[in-house]
């Protein structure tokens, strides 16, 4: 038994199956926790006699628990109140089969919506190969159901479809010229843009739509992290892009709103925070507490995939001139890395495409050359989805770079991603087994919530399984076990966000931030994890979350 000394824990959990991940006593009977840290572990017997008597007991009654679980790559600030507010026409959310169904949701919006007011909408990414039409609805759509509102509708984080009178209010024409990074689609017949809005295009109609007040703000990151508690998630990285969220997240932990803790991963090109916003102040990586920290600073270097945006040497299939997009040039990036790596702040390059991943290490390689840094644990956000070739795997671990792939695009979209990429491309895709096997670091990251809810359990079970949402079971090669899946949201996680001393275990000394789940995950199929319901989360020894 492992204990500390203490005058009576606050809570003890016995009976139970305990699986503390750690790599000495990786089970255990009952834990005792004081002051949000484990303050003992053992057998039920040993445990429970340091109860006092204002020390809350839970009978596990043998369920298992585990460490909390952790989601390293989330946009939950930015899309926690979308969550709340816009319509909704997602398919792997509500019953949208086409585009009528699309159009019959915006249409049931505008009929209660004042004339001339916004409608913003979301729908899912790829959503366009999986409806009846295989197409998104454009502008002609958008006008005949609400002529009198001015309508977008994002899929995904990389295309917006606007209507006539939101093309209007952003003064977008014919004659309106791409911006740097990023497509506006027009009609190959009339030359008229359709309404279809590709990456930085985007922010062209986002600039002149509504934005959420504050207080809508506040709540709908309020609800986003309830939300992350019902799946075991005490822990996100999560990536905002202007000040109000950073100050949000400050106000939500003063009035104790904050049950999940928020490592904060500030966007610095492609957004109104820049890097020497950071530098100047003298901020650092790890800067904050146990609850709200700066995790690093978030860059990307190509579109999205969902988008077919992503950058890569060799053409889309059946798209020959369409190798993605570049948002930022080598020399803006290096100039940017090696500023943030110079002051202290951990980089999370976003790279899809393979041309992406060759610039990102490009990148890495000349800061770290110029500034040599051991513990830099520098990411690569989607690194680990395709294309992880011997040479590329070889600068990772040579340099250091953390992967941070995203099982949940598989699950969800591997389908469509196969018709637009191919199957050459993706023969190792997501080779979580083969990464591993080269040494290559890989913490999990959902890219949630917006396109699918954040949920480790689903994607560790999938990660172990390689059984997909479309039915198939995807490349079983690169299957990997049950507890490798769990360490890319626990051990490795941890260690990913310089927490390895507080989080990721169940151990004395480590914060009590603990998930009890109705059965355990080890003991069933590999695909069943997704289906586990959760039970209670604590977060430092409090329950944050009951079912």
């Amino acid at each position: 038994m492992s204990r500390r000394p203490l005058p009576y824990p606050e809570l003890i959990l016995y009976n139970g199956k305990i699986r503390t991940f750690a790599n000495q006593n990786p089970s255990c009977e009952a834990l005792a926790c004081s002051g949000s840290r484990i303050v003992a572990t053992g057998k039920s017997d040993d445990v429970r006699r340091f109860a006092g008597p204002e020390t809350r007991m839970i009978d596990l009654q043998g369920r298992t628990a585990i460490p909390g679980l952790t989601d390293t790559h989330v946009h939950l600030s930015e899309k926690g109140t979308a969550e709340m507010e816009l319509v909704d026409c997602r398919d792997f959310y509500v019953e949208v089969h086409s585009v009528a169904d699309i159009l019959q949701r915006l249409a049931n919006a505008a009929a209660t919506a004042p004339r001339g007011s916004w409608l913003i909408a979301h729908g899912s990414p790829m959503q366009d190969f999986r409806i009846a039409d295989h197409r998104f609805p454009d502008k002609h759509d958008l006008d005949r159901v609400c002529p009198d509102n001015p309508v977008t509708i994002s899929f995904g984080a990389h295309v917006t479809i606007a209507n006539s009178l939101a093309l209007a209010a952003a003064k977008i024409t014919r004659d309106t010229p791409d911006p740097a990074g990023g497509h506006i689609k027009h009609d190959s017949q009339t030359g008229e843009p359709t309404g279809e809005l590709h990456e930085r295009a985007q922010l062209i109609v986002k600039k002149v739509a509504p934005e959420f007040n504050y207080l809508q703000l506040k709540d709908g990151i309020v609800f986003a992290l309830n939300q992350c508690l019902e799946r075991g998630v005490t822990t996100v990285h999560d990536i905002v892009r202007y000040a109000e969220p950073v100050r949000a997240y400050q106000e939500i932990y003063k009035e104790g709103r904050m049950h999940a803790r928020v490592s904060i991963l500030p966007r610095v090109i492609e957004s109104m925070i820049e890097s020497k916003s950071l530098t100047e102040l003298g901020l650092i990586t790890g800067f904050g507490n146990e609850w709200l920290r700066i995790g690093g600073v978030k860059m990307s270097i190509d579109g999205g995939i969902t988008g077919r945006n992503a950058c890569f040497h060799e053409p889309y299939e059946n798209d020959e001139h369409n190798h993605g997009i570049i948002r930022i040039q080598q020399d803006e990036l290096n100039h940017t890395v090696q500023v943030c790596h110079d002051a202290g702040l951990r980089c999370c390059v976003h790279a899809i495409g393979d041309k992406a991943f060759d610039m990102a290490l490009d990148a890495y390689e000349n800061a770290i050359e110029h500034s040599p840094r051991k513990d830099h644990r520098h990411r690569i956000e989607h690194m680990g989805n395709w294309l992880a070739t011997p040479k590329l795997m070889q600068r990772m671990v040579r340099s250091g770079i953390v992967a941070i792939p995203n099982i949940a695009f598989a699950y969800y979209i591997g389908d469509a991603i196969l018709d637009c990429v191919g199957e050459r491309r993706l023969t190792k895709a997501f080779p979580f087994r083969t990464l591993l096997k080269n040494n290559v670091i890989i913490a999990g990251g959902s890219d949630s919530p917006g396109y699918w809810p954040v949920d480790p359990l689903r994607d560790i079970a999938c990660a172990a399984s390689r059984k997909m949402r479309w039915g198939e079971v995807w490349i079983p090669e690169e299957r990997i076990t049950v507890a490798e899946a769990f360490a890319m949201h626990t051990t490795t996680a941890a260690w990913v966000g310089f927490e390895e001393r507080d989080k990721g275990t169940l151990e004395v000394g480590k914060l009590a931030d603990i998930v009890v789940l109705a059965d355990d995950p080890f003991a069933i199929e590999p695909e069943k994890i997704k289906d586990l319901k959760v039970e209670l989360t604590l977060v430092g020894g409090e329950i944050k979350y009951q079912a």
